[in-house]
Formats: C-alpha cells, sequence, structure tokens
C-alpha cells in the first residue's frame, strides 16, 4: 500500500511517519498526520478522484486553483489539493450529479464574525509575502500574514536544489525549501507579524475591507494597506488526451514528490525545457524516477543553459523544436504521448514519437496570480502587488520584490524608511533573463585545477564564497559575471558542492599513473558504489567512456551533495563533468513510421464545462461576438475554476477565428465559500 510513499531520499529528511485510517469510496486508506486528501490518495495508488460527464478526474495544479481534484469528504465537496485528510474521514468520487447524497445541516447558533484592524495584510507567506511582512514589521507597522496553505514558503516548499543569485542577500547556494525556513523563523520572530495559514483572502471590497476564510470562521480584515503576493500559476496547454488523469503541471508534481515524499510516476515526460520543467526534470531523477524525455518548441532550452546540461549529462533525451500532440491512455491514467517536430505550424510528417510515460507535466510557463490585486484597485483600495503576482520571475527575484514593496509600504504608511538603490539594482540583475554565453576558461597550467562550466550570463555567486583559498571569482563586477579560476587549488571538493548547477568539477593530475576527477552527485548514494564502472559525459552530455568510481566523499561542508572521485584517463579527466546512472537511464525515441491523426476539434478546451475547441470554433464562426456570449451559450469560464486554466486558451482559439476578446470578469469572491461558512454557521 505505501510503494508509492518515499522511504529515503539524498536531499529530503524522510519523517517518522505515524499513520491513521480514512476511506475512500468504501476502501480503506492510510495516511499521515499533515497530508492533503490528494497527496493521501497518491500515496494509496488512486489517481482518478471523480468523473464529470463521463471523464475521469485527476489533479491538475495541486494549487488550489482549478477544481480536478474535488472530492466529497465527508458530505462536502473539497478541494482535495487543499484539505487535509483527518483521522476517519469518509471520502467519495466526486460526480455529476453528486454522490453520494448529503443532507443539509441544521444551523445550531452563528458564531460572531471576528474582525481584525491591521497596518498591512500581506496576502501570500512565499517569499515575496514573507520578505515583505519582515521588512513592514521592521519599520514598526502591525502586519496580518495569511496563507492558503497549512505552513509558509510557497513554491520554495517543493524545491530541493540549491538557489542562484546572491549569497549574502537571498542564500543563493542554500536549498529552497531550507530557505523557506529561514525566512518562516524570520517573521515567527517578530512581534508585529500575526501569521493565519490555511486562510484564503477571498475578496477585497468596495468598503476597503478584506474578507479571509480562516479555519476557525470568516474573518474581515481592515488594514491601511493591502499586499498581494499570490505568486503564479501554470500556463495550460491543450492537445487531444491532454484531460486524462496523469497529465498535470510541474507544480502539482514537485508538491507530491518534495513537499508530500509521495513518489507518483515510474516513466515521466515533460513538455516545456523553461526553469520550471528542467528542474522538475532533476527533482523526478534525485526521487529514482525515469524522465524518458523532455520537448520544447523553442530550438534551444528557454531556461538556465546550466540546467538542461546537468540532464544531458544524466542521458535525458531532449526534443527541441517539438511539441506534444496526442497523450493516449485507459481512460483512468496516461499510457503514451506523442510529440512531432513544427513545421509552419503544423506537425511535420514523418516525425511523429511515441513515448512511454505514466505521467506527463506541462512546464509552458506562468501567469500571475493578481485578481485580487485588481479587484482591490477597482475598488479604490490601497493595494500594492509584489512577486510573482506582480511579474513572473524566479524565486530570488521575488525575495527583492517583496523586500522592496515592504519598504515602499512602510514609507506609504508614513515610516521613516527608504529602499536602498543596491536593492533596486541587484532585484533587475536577478530577474534579468539568461545573458551571453562565453567560452569556456582555458584549462590552467596545473596538476590540480577546477573547471568552470558555468558558462551563461546568470545571476549567481556562491562559488566565489567556496575555496578558501579565494582562486574563484566572478570575472566582473556584476553578479551575472561568469567565474574564473585564478590561483591555487588544494582538491577540497567545496567548490563542487557548492555550485547549484553542478556545473563544477576538479580535474587532479598529480598522480600521473591515476589521473582522477572530483564530480558533484546528489541522485542518491544507494545507486552508486566505490568500485563501480561508470560512463562518463562531458558538458553538452557526450560520452566520453568508462571511469572507475575510487572514492564517494560526504562532509557537513558538502551539504546533501556527494562528491565522487572517478579514476579515468588524462583527456576524460579534463572533459568530464558528469556520470551516467545505470538504473535511470532512457534513450531517445526514433520517429514513428507512420502518422498521427488530430482531432483537434474534440479537444476539451474547458476542463470545469468539459467545452471542446470545436464548439468554440463554431459558435464564432457563426457570429458570436464576445467571449461574454460564448460564456452564456456554452458556460465555458464559468467552472469552480472561474477560466483560471481555460481563458487563456479560450482567447488564442477567438484570435485564430478572427475574434478579439477582452479579459475575463473576475467573480466577487475569489474562491468558493458556501452561504453558511459567511453567515457563521456554527
Amino acid at each position: 500500500m505505501d510503494k508509492f510513499r518515499i522511504a529515503s531520499h539524498q536531499i529530503l529528511d524522510v519523517p517518522d511517519r505515524e499513520f491513521f485510517s480514512f476511506s475512500f469510496d468504501g476502501r480503506e486508506m492510510r495516511a499521515s498526520a499533515g497530508e492533503t486528501l490528494s497527496s493521501a490518495l497518491f500515496a494509496n495508488g488512486v489517481r482518478v478522484f471523480g468523473e464529470k460527464k463521463g471523464r475521469p478526474q485527476g489533479i491538475f495544479c495541486a494549487n488550489g486553483q482549478c477544481s480536478q481534484c474535488t472530492v466529497i469528504a465527508d458530505g462536502r465537496a473539497v478541494k482535495a489539493c487543499m484539505t487535509l485528510v483527518r483521522e476517519g474521514m469518509e471520502v467519495f468520487p466526486f460526480k455529476n450529479p453528486i454522490s453520494p447524497a448529503s443532507g443539509v445541516p441544521v444551523p445550531e447558533g452563528f458564531r460572531e464574525t471576528a474582525e481584525v484592524e491591521c497596518g498591512a495584510l500581506v496576502i501570500g507567506a512565499g517569499p515575496a509575502g514573507m520578505r515583505c511582512a519582515a521588512e513592514l514589521a521592521d519599520a514598526g507597522v502591525d502586519v496580518v500574514l495569511v496563507d492558503d496553505k497549512d505552513r509558509a514558503g510557497g513554491k520554495l516548499l517543493m524545491q530541493t536544489h540549491p538557489f542562484f543569485g546572491s549569497k549574502e542577500e537571498c542564500h543563493a547556494g542554500t536549498r529552497g525549501f531550507e530557505i523557506a525556513s529561514i525566512l518562516y523563523d524570520e517573521i515567527r520572530s517578530k512581534e508585529r507579524i500575526r501569521f493565519f495559514p490555511s486562510s484564503s483572502a477571498i475578496g477585497i471590497f468596495r468598503d476597503k475591507k478584506v474578507g479571509v476564510m480562516t479555519p476557525d470562521g470568516y474573518m474581515i480584515v481592515s488594514p491601511k494597506a493591502t499586499v498581494v503576493a499570490t505568486g503564479a500559476r501554470e500556463r495550460a496547454l491543450a492537445f487531444p488526451g491532454w484531460d486524462l488523469p496523469g497529465v498535470y503541471g510541474a507544480g502539482a508534481f514537485q508538491t507530491l514528490l518534495n513537499r508530500d515524499l509521495v513518489r507518483p510516476s515510474e516513466r515521466l515526460f515533460i513538455i516545456g525545457a523553461g526553469n520550471v520543467g528542467l528542474i522538475a526534470a532533476f527533482h523526478a531523477l534525485q526521487a529514482g524516477i525515469k524522465v524518458t524525455g523532455i520537448c520544447e518548441l523553442a530550438p534551444s532550452a528557454g531556461g538556465y543553459m546550466v540546467h538542461a546540461l546537468k540532464l544531458k549529462r544524466l542521458g535525458v533525451p531532449f526534443y527541441f523544436g517539438h511539441t506534444a500532440v496526442r497523450a493516449e491512455g485507459d481512460g483512468s491514467s496516461v499510457k503514451s504521448i506523442t510529440i512531432a517536430k513544427m513545421e509552419n505550424g503544423r506537425p511535420a510528417p514523418g516525425t511523429f514519437r511515441t513515448i512511454e510515460a505514466d505521467t506527463v507535466l506541462i512546464a509552458v510557463g506562468f501567469q500571475s496570480v493578481n485578481e485580487l490585486y485588481e479587484q482591490g484597485r477597482s475598488a479604490g483600495c490601497d493595494v500594492f502587488a509584489c512577486g510573482d503576482a506582480s511579474e513572473i520571475a524566479e524565486a530570488s527575484a521575488a525575495m527583492f520584490s517583496g523586500a522592496i514593496t515592504g519598504r515602499r509600504v512602510a514609507a506609504f504608511l508614513g515610516k521613516d524608511v527608504e529602499v536602498p538603490e543596491d536593492w533596486v539594482r541587484k532585484f533587475e540583475m536577478m530577474k534579468s533573463r539568461p545573458g551571453k554565453v562565453h567560452e569556456l576558461q582555458r584549462e590552467p597550467d596545473a596538476k590540480v585545477y577546477p573547471a568552470l562550466r558555468c558558462v551563461q550570463e546568470i545571476p549567481c555567486n556562491p562559488c566565489s564564497f567556496a575555496c578558501p583559498n579565494k582562486s574563484i571569482r566572478l570575472s566582473g563586477e556584476s553578479i551575472t559575471s561568469v567565474p574564473i579560476f585564478e590561483g591555487r587549488c588544494v582538491a577540497c571538493g567545496k567548490c563542487v558542492a557548492v555550485c547549484p548547477a553542478l556545473a563544477i568539477t576538479v580535474v587532479d593530475l598529480r598522480n600521473a599513473e591515476k589521473p582522477v576527477v572530483m564530480l558533484p552527485y546528489e541522485l542518491g548514494a544507494e545507486l552508486i558504489h566505490e568500485g563501480d564502472e561508470v560512463e562518463l559525459t562531458g558538458m553538452s552530455g557526450e560520452r566520453l567512456g568508462k571511469g572507475k568510481i575510487e572514492r564517494i566523499a560526504s562532509s557537513k561542508a558538502f551539504g546533501k551533495r556527494l562528491v565522487v572521485t572517478v579514476s579515468a584517463s588524462e583527456g576524460q579527466c579534463r572533459a568530464a563533468a558528469g556520470f551516467i546512472v545505470p538504473s535511470l537511464e532512457t534513450h531517445e525515441t526514433p520517429p514513428s513510421p507512420g502518422d498521427v491523426d488530430l482531432p483537434d476539434d474534440d479537444v476539451i478546451v474547458c476542463r470545469c464545462e468539459s467545452v471542446t475547441a470545436g464548439r468554440i470554433r463554431e459558435l464564432v464562426r457563426g457570429g458570436a461576438e464576445s467571449l461574454q456570449e460564448l460564456k452564456a451559450r456554452l458556460r465555458c469560464t464559468m467552472g469552480p475554476c472561474s477560466g483560471r486554466t481555460c481563458g487563456q486558451l479560450i482567447a488564442r482559439i477567438c484570435r485564430s477565428e478572427g475574434l478579439e476578446v477582452e479579459g475575463l470578469s473576475l467573480r466577487p469572491l475569489e474562491f468558493e465559500t458556501t452561504f453558511g461558512e459567511l453567515a457563521g454557521i456554527e
């Protein structure tokens, strides 16, 4: 039953779990404290949570933004990804019509609505929200901080990799989940911050008050200023079969895997080679999941080059210029994904490849979760936004954005604070796109030296702090400058262990009879052993031949990363940047003999209401003039997700048919809320 739970992990500490029972559709299940229903169901092998109009429903975002994981828990329809499982909870699949039927509870009384006043309300306790709250508190502002999850940290909780950026100011070189703990400890230490977890801001109203649904009931907050730090949601990509259980967002995968320690897959395929897709692929490998490929419509990876190269060194196949054209399965789960090379906007004949996968991740970018900010502006409130709710960027940039916004809001409230110019300058660097790619530094005339394969201009400096001899420095004054080696190397391995991109090795040629190279490794100590022969790979994944593992070193200074010393020829040691782990190796899939029929009009676009692309095209071609008309006639964007998933897809179809549509009208409440909750029914 527990084969889907992670029992050991190279980076994450696996706690001792105490289990209790709950039921799903009459079957007994096991869960542990703090698990959401969605993770508990996945851990018990359940992938289908219900059905809608005959279509099976699973998870999609695992972030409360859609409604695909809705179940009936103790008689109420709830989002499984946002609901903590309790001992004895009775859970049933969500079906249309809802089953099992539950009676309407008779109110025993009404609780008084709590009202809270504060200097500033910060909505969202991710990296931006926590840094904003801390700066406001330091400036003397009383802060209420709310987050819809049961713990602070946001996306940081899902990140097992060391972060890029500035070591001094945004903890570069520290893993994301560890940064979340650092920031949370900071806000817990400040008396002026009151933190409300598992609490959703449901609306900003014209009386300049904010409604918040907490575990203790409805609460009204009256702030002098409101900061929206609600992060981002993943963009959708519609293709035949994308509504199958097992096709979902990369963030949902990371939530299951890294936050809740549930292994949801054995063979994974990823659509999109931005940082999110590349990082999710590496996280999968860390958990022992095979990555059968990554496709990307662009001719190269959109994320950091170092992220893509470390995957190539592990043998992960990339398919550039390709996109997904069809997912296939048995109705309850995905079994394979078909991709094709795109030419002139159409799949090119003879380029179709069908690749086996039990999970397909959509990682094609983000859009800001800024509805509350827009709602506050329209209500005439003093509202601000920071982090991804303001502008999509990396988490390191979000920390700067939060701190800067905190200072600006404090000044708006009359506090004597200023925003340091240096913060603004560094914020611009942190959110900048990857820059120029440089030539590799010429190999030094030394018997032992670090090989620095970080050649793209990105904001990162931990390596410049790691060397005890100060022999590694940035080549320029900017934090985006590439590192260079000048001086003496003692082969301590600290630079190998600290580089967020696994882009540094140490070449040691002092023993001419047995040259060695020190390589970074963090995929699981149980997968390699001293004495093993491994296939060495170069910077871009080229095969270099066999080497022998001489030593596997760990130390407190290395963190959770291992430094593996491999002996090989001098040429191999100079060129080696990594090695293949045999148990995780996959191979490129050749094109299929025949092409695939693509029933584009049958693709589900609005998942909540089962509206197809063909129906939308039919109405637009028949004279529909606005998105409002489409909504009225088809109910598209009117489901529980309120168009968050399908809005951009529908707009794209309309534009392709020559109809320009304006943005979606926002609902008065941001999240589904019952009248009973608003009324305070006990």
